[in-house]
């Protein structure tokens, strides 16, 4: 019995020891297989375990639970996706058609049945530019000095942070056919009352992009409410949110002639179509015009007033204006995609209001204004080169154009008096080599003609032929109206995008433009003023999730 039970100690020591070994190759083994994971999260299994036999022991012990994922037996994360637009590449722009049945890719997590989808991007920018106007990655074209200026004569150089961006969508099913999702944008181009750049450099967090939106893929329906791009925007495909044609550049005010805003709106657009390959949209747009131009009621002897504007109060920036429109902005959009390239028709109404006072009385004047335009894609050459063109014609446009010209001025009663623009963008694009995108784009934006007259020896409107223009060629000159009344803003540009490193834990981006800018005044007592700017600008752009 004695010999038995020794003989049983010694077995139950040996197979100690051969589990002890065992345990020590497979923490070994799970080691091993946790650095290559971390090393490449796209690789098949098979590849990481070291044997198809080992991937079939894994893929057998595994429970139906495991997989609560997606992600299958081949893969352990699927590569990141972004919007299918050049901007949106560029940018990290979570996609416009997701699809909440693919297994999770990098940058995603699941919470229950919501999707979470980061986005965004950290960038070091630089920029120089040949006349001193005192902003930072987002250049202020209607503000470029004129040669009356001391600021004319002389540069400027900036770096920044500020247009880094952070980006979430969550997205999730509510019944068989609704997906609702929301969308949240932001940077920090916001300034508060002790934003500096000499010191703490404390700029703020700022509300880019906001917004919620219901999709019935099945029927072609989407429904978007909150702050997101204007549906007067061109598109690169369809009309949905994130999908955008927006311009390529590092400048964060884009480039004359492109039409947009981002501002609060009720928007719906119906896809037609096995393919949604047309689209009709309708958006209910927040209004903010742009003024400009001198009243008669500006003549202290006519004893009158002008209202179009009041001075924010509550939550509403107290250091700027808001204008007293008594309507939101009405936008209209068809588009197709027949199958080569893509094509928009646009239509936009808008309604502007002042009041004329007088001492016991007064009386308010509304007036409609709107135009109409269109853009397209062409896909010259698949994957390599792409042209887009877009414009805009008609009257109150200002505020769509990129430069913010004026919308109005005013008329012999003080009255609101649309002003007649245009604006135009050319542009071209393309990828010579799958690291390497070049961009080349020209625009503008021009007051079509002048809205002015003349009473009593003094000149009212805009453009007025009356308006003394003599000292803006002469430095430190006072007479020189020129910056109220500016007729076009143009501009050629150019630049590149190159993929510096792309890897399992991101892309880095390293990005260079340069631009001419022309800003012409109509003309006035003295000639015609103009002025100019050459920019230069550099971006070092890491995109965690990309």
């Amino acid at each position: 019995m004695e010999k038995q039970i020794h003989a049983m100690q010694a077995q139950l020591e040996a197979m100690k020891q051969k589990q002890t070994a065992e345990n020590r190759r497979v923490r070994a083994e799970l080691a091993r297989q946790r650095e290559l994971i971390e090393a490449d999260p796209y690789a098949p299994r098979e590849r990481l375990l070291g044997s198809a036999a080992a991937a079939g022991h894994l893929a057998s012990s595994r429970t139906r639970h495991d997989d609560v994922f997606g992600l299958g037996d081949n893969a352990i994360l699927t590569p990141s996706r972004t919007a299918s637009t050049p901007y949106g590449e560029l940018t990290a722009i979570p996609p416009a058609h997701p699809d909440l049945y693919s297994p999770l890719r990098r940058g995603q997590l699941q919470i229950g049945g919501i999707r979470l989808t980061l986005g965004g991007y950290l960038e070091a920018a630089g920029v120089w530019r040949s006349r001193n106007s005192a902003a930072d990655i987002a250049s202020a074209y209607n503000g470029i000095p004129w040669h009356n200026q001391p600021a004319s004569h002389m540069s400027e150089f900036h770096q920044t942070e500020r247009q880094s961006r952070l980006a979430l969508l969550a997205e999730g099913m509510l019944t068989r056919k609704l997906v609702a999702d929301a969308y949240v944008e932001t940077d920090f181009q916001g300034s508060g009352s002790s934003s500096n750049s000499r010191q703490s450099n404390s700029y703020v967090l700022r509300a880019r992009v906001v917004y919620g939106e219901l999709k019935n893929h099945e029927d072609g329906w989407y429904l978007l409410g909150g702050q997101s791009w204007s549906l007067i925007t061109l598109y690169n495909k369809g009309l949905l949110a994130r999908d955008e044609q927006t311009p390529m550049v590092i400048e964060a005010q884009y480039v004359p002639g492109f039409n947009w805003t981002r501002n609060a709106q009720f928007r719906a657009v119906k896809t037609f179509g096995k393919e949604e390959r047309y689209a009709a949209g309708l958006s209910i747009e927040n209004p903010s015009a742009i003024p400009a131009g001198v009243s008669p009621c500006s003549n202290a002897a006519r004893h009158c007033t002008t209202t179009d504007r009041l001075t924010g109060t509550n939550v509403n920036n107290p250091s700027t204006y808001y204008t007293t429109d008594p309507a939101p902005d009405l936008i209209a959009k068809i588009a197709a995609d027949p199958g080569w390239g893509h094509y928009e028709l646009t239509g936009v109404m808008r309604f502007f209001r002042d009041r004329t006072s007088t001492l016991g009385g007064g009386s308010n004047h509304t007036r409609i204004a709107g135009g109409g335009g269109g853009g397209m894609v062409l896909p010259l050459i698949n994957r390599k080169l792409y042209f887009q063109a877009s414009g805009l014609v008609g009257t109150g446009l200002g505020r769509y154009g990129t430069s913010n010209m004026p919308d109005y001025t005013y008329g012999r009663n003080g009255a609101v008096t649309p002003l007649p623009e245009a604006n135009l963008l050319l542009g071209l694009y393309g990828n010579p080599l799958k690291t390497l995108k070049l961009y080349s784009y020209a625009g503008a934006e021009t007051v079509l003609s002048r809205r002015s007259f003349d009473e009593d020896g003094s000149h009212y409107g805009y453009g007025n032929r009356g308006f003394d223009m003599r000292g803006c060629f002469t430095e430190l000159a006072t007479n020189c109206a020129a910056s109220g009344n500016i007729r076009t803003v143009a501009q050629a540009t150019g630049g590149f995008w190159y993929t510096a490193a792309k890897g399992d834990y991101g892309t880095l981006l390293v990005g260079g433009q340069y631009s001419h800018t022309h800003v012409q005044a109509f003309s006035g007592v003295g000639g015609k003023p103009k002025s100019d700017a050459d920019m230069v600008l550099m971006s070092l752009r890491y995109q965690p999730f990309n």
